[in-house]
């Protein structure tokens, strides 16, 4: 009859660096296929909990099981070894994780990866503290308020507060087409908690990982003015136009250099979802 036994002398734990793992190791009898030695993950088999993937390690729920291997037993029939490592998902080995550990671990299909810079930029205006448009589509004949900044209508610098993100996904596929779709739009609905408008799709790179399996990174930029840009009225002659005399241009209007807004949750169900 098939069982599963544990070798207790194989328990291990150990920290490393602030790391916390952990090992154990088990013997499937009686199963003649790798598949069936698997199937048994997740399972109870005569009062003993086989470990699946997120399972704790007993008495030590900070540690949770992420890799295993199976290999036959050298010399025997039908006899497999099971070696489950563990790997510490909170801040101590004897409390659990405060946020439940995710379904796909990195590197499995479907993983997305979250990586962000937050910087200041400079850009020229010739207004501070604009209104900026809802949803960063401008109004051409609607001036942008604000304070005056320019010097005899040369626009000076104010800061620009952008982040770039990379989403980067493991998949089966590639839809290139969807990608070259999107590229240079900015977020119809809300995305990433920034309201629609603000952030821009830069396209994404694609390298193939496996026969099958593909890691896409799909890059962002978030910007505080909805990557709008500044445009003052200007004469004839392409001076801005200061008829007051005060050294300021008289009008300033924004400019949309990407003016397509698209829905970015259709670029695959793993963004959908994150």
């Amino acid at each position: 009859m098939p069982e599963v036994t544990e070798k207790l002398e194989s328990r291990s734990i150990q920290s490393s660096g602030g790391r916390g793992t952990g090992t154990r190791q088990f013997y499937a009898t009686g199963y003649t296929d790798p598949s069936q030695v698997f199937k048994t993950f997740g399972t109870t088999i005569d009062g003993l909990a086989v470990p699946n993937k997120g399972s704790a390690y007993p008495s030590f729920p900070g540690l949770l099981a992420k890799d295993f291997t199976i290999s036959p037993v050298a010399g025997q029939t039908s006899v497999y070894e099971i070696v489950w490592s563990y790997e510490m998902l909170s801040t101590t080995f004897l409390a659990a994780p405060d946020v439940a550990p995710p379904d796909t671990l990195p590197n499995e299909v479907n993983y997305v990866e979250l990586s962000s810079e937050i910087r200041t930029e400079f850009m020229l205006a010739w207004r501070s503290q604009p209104s900026t448009p809802r949803g960063g589509t401008p109004d051409p004949d609607q001036d942008i308020g604000g304070d005056p900044v320019d010097a005899g209508g040369t626009p000076t610098s104010i800061q620009r507060r952008r982040q770039e993100l990379v989403l980067t996904e493991t998949v089966t596929a590639v839809d290139f087409g969807k990608i070259a779709s999107l590229t240079f739009q900015r977020n119809r609905l809300k995305f990433l908690g920034a309201e629609p408008g603000r952030v821009l799709y830069r396209g994404a790179s694609v390298r193939r990982t496996g026969v099958a399996v593909f890691t896409i990174a799909h890059s962002f930029v978030d910007d505080e003015y909805s990557h709008l840009e500044q445009q003052p009225l200007i004469d004839q002659n392409g001076i801005a136009v200061d008829s007051g005399g005060d050294g300021h241009a008289d009008e300033v209007y924004f400019v949309q250099p990407f003016p397509d807004t698209g829905d970015f949750s259709t670029l695959s169900p793993n963004i959908a979802n994150f």
